[in-house]
């Protein structure tokens, strides 16, 4: 839900770090001290240096607009972690999956002119894509699927990928259709997951003739005003002020520290998922598009369709949606307080950079927070900007609330299985608890908690060799049993209605395979689960 974001569990230890090209590299410095802060944003900026402080992050930039107007911007803090390096507001940082809603607007123009549909399957979007698992999923896939996270493809993020434009393509019709699969049917439920939007951004470079870093520069960012946005590391380099994080240098050891701009990872099949560089600044100008439109970029009926709750996120029922690339909300907790004012959000997160971005539109209002740390939380500097800035109603009466019923446990036992990481799982009952069994990770030394902790009827967490995961039951086709367990990392899809006393495993994974999914899995922890699994 909104205010839930991806808190990193890393020990904030510095480590050595090589200087790459570019590393000394400073951005202008502002000379600015907090005496020249107006008072009317004084709370925001205690807030931003309160979160720097809990972060990993050694800087960040932030941009308020309301009512027509950017009327707050600034620099936090140092942009590089080992120097002083004032961050002035012309500083570039990696905005991570806030990307998201640039491949949706740029693919919607394809949409607009033509050139491609929403209901077109992957094999008419991308005709040369076929998964070698199973002929039939890009023929059940659509465009639409992936705009609004629904298509059921595992999340996969080759962090390490070449940087090469081609990379796009080939790595699709290479490994990625060699080795990667859907978990789910497409359509069935809303699951966050990466390739979506690289399948999109795809899609768009092959109904155009050029690379997808062009069109979304030259159809989408140049045409809003974004003149410096960008998704390649070397034309930021280019330019000369950005910003170095803090965070995972090295994805294959799990060296953790300083990432200097050499180490600062570029794959260009990411790109359209999550490696736009932008300014807070210039991360406005994509909010007054999503609040007011601009007709020569998109228009309005398909603008309108970013922000449309397209599919349910099902964790609090009737709170969170997903549109096309945003997600779409119908207000927000402060503290134990429910508003109901709606907004649109889309964090992001790369190895060693964060964006936080909320637009409460029928206020005309929208913040920008980057900063150069993994996984940084400025859910409070959020909470201070809407508490001080906005007009908020009186709370509701009643909130929403995680509802638990153990009259609807028996409707999640039985067998299910997940044929590419976790294998077989059983479900159980004991009185008022949900217990899974797990073969293939018991037969390859996996450690995890067998009872769940619950956190309604059909939410659940597992602690799964240290990590905390959500589960989600779900029952798609209106009956009265689940038919899947969801999350990021794996769905698994029933079998038997009964839990069988034992079940060898169905799917012999490698030691190697368990490990790696295991190793992505952790790279990527879920906001929900790590969020409720921390001590209230």
């Amino acid at each position: 839900m909104t205010l839930l974001l991806l808190l990193a569990c890393t020990d904030k230890t510095t480590l050595d770090d090589t200087a790459g090209p570019g590393d000394t590299d400073t951005a202008d410095d502002t000379g600015r001290d907090d005496t020249d802060i107006d008072p009317r944003f004084a709370a925001l900026a205690a807030a931003i240096e309160a979160d720097l402080e809990e972060s990993f992050a050694t800087g960040a930039s932030v941009a308020v607009y309301q009512d027509g107007a950017i009327v707050f911007a600034r620099g936090f803090g140092s942009g590089h972690p080992d120097e002083d390096q004032p961050i002035a507001t012309t500083t570039l940082f990696q905005i991570g999956s806030t990307t998201k809603m640039f491949t949706a607007t740029a693919l919607l123009q394809k949409v607009e002119d033509g050139t491609l549909s929403l209901d077109y399957t992957l094999a008419e979007a991308v005709p040369q894509l076929e998964y070698a698992l199973d002929g039939t999923w890009n023929d059940q896939i659509r465009v639409r699927n992936l705009l609004s996270q629904a298509s059921g493809l595992y999340d996969y993020v080759p962090w390490d990928g070449g940087s090469e434009d081609a990379e796009l393509a080939d790595l699709t019709y290479g490994d990625y259709a060699e080795y990667l699969f859907a978990m789910n049917p497409a359509g069935e439920f809303w699951n966050y997951s990466n390739p979506n939007f690289s399948l999109a951004g795809l899609a768009t470079q092959v109904a155009d003739t050029r690379m997808w870093p062009d069109i979304v520069a030259e159809d989408v960012l140049r045409p809003l005003g974004m003149t410096r946005a960008t998704s390649r590391k070397s034309e930021v380099e280019a330019d000369g002020d950005y910003a170095t994080g803090y965070g995972y240098r090295n994805v294959s050891t799990g060296a953790f520290g300083t990432v200097g701009m050499r180490n600062v990872v570029d794959p260009a099949w990411v790109r359209p998922a999550g490696m736009v560089w932008a300014t807070p600044t210039e991360m406005i100008q994509m909010a007054t598009f999503l609040m007011h439109g601009d007709t020569a970029v998109l228009s309005d009926s398909l603008r309108g369709e970013l922000t449309k709750e397209q599919v349910s996120i099902d964790y609090l029922p009737d709170v969170q949606s997903y549109g096309y690339g945003v997600f779409v909300d119908r207000g927000f907790f402060l503290g134990d307080a429910w508003y109901e004012v709606p907004n649109w959000n889309h964090g992001g997160n790369t190895l060693s950079f964060t964006s936080t971005f909320y637009i409460v539109p029928d206020q005309d209002f929208a913040i920008s927070i980057l900063s150069n740390g993994y996984g940084d939380d400025f859910s409070g500097s959020v909470a201070a900007a809407f508490e001080s800035l906005l007009t908020l109603p009186a709370p509701a009466a009643v909130p929403p609330a995680y509802t638990f019923d153990p009259a609807g446990l028996d409707a999640h036992v039985g067998a299910y299985l997940d044929a590419y990481n976790v294998g077989d799982v059983v479900v159980s009952r004991e009185g008022d608890l949900l217990y899974v069994d797990m073969p293939l990770l018991d037969e390859l030394g996996y450690v995890y908690a067998r009872a769940l902790t619950p956190v309604s009827t059909d939410v659940w967490i597992l602690d799964l060799d240290g990590t905390p995961l959500d589960l989600t039951f779900i029952d798609s086709s209106g009956g009265t049993a689940s038919q899947y367990i969801r999350n990021r990392s794996f769905v698994v899809t029933r079998v038997a209605d009964e839990a069988p006393a034992a079940l060898a495993p169905s799917r012999h994974a490698s030691r190697e395979e368990v490990a790696a999914w295991i190793a992505r899995m952790k790279l990527q922890p879920s906001p929900l689960a790590t969020s409720l699994a921390r001590p209230r």
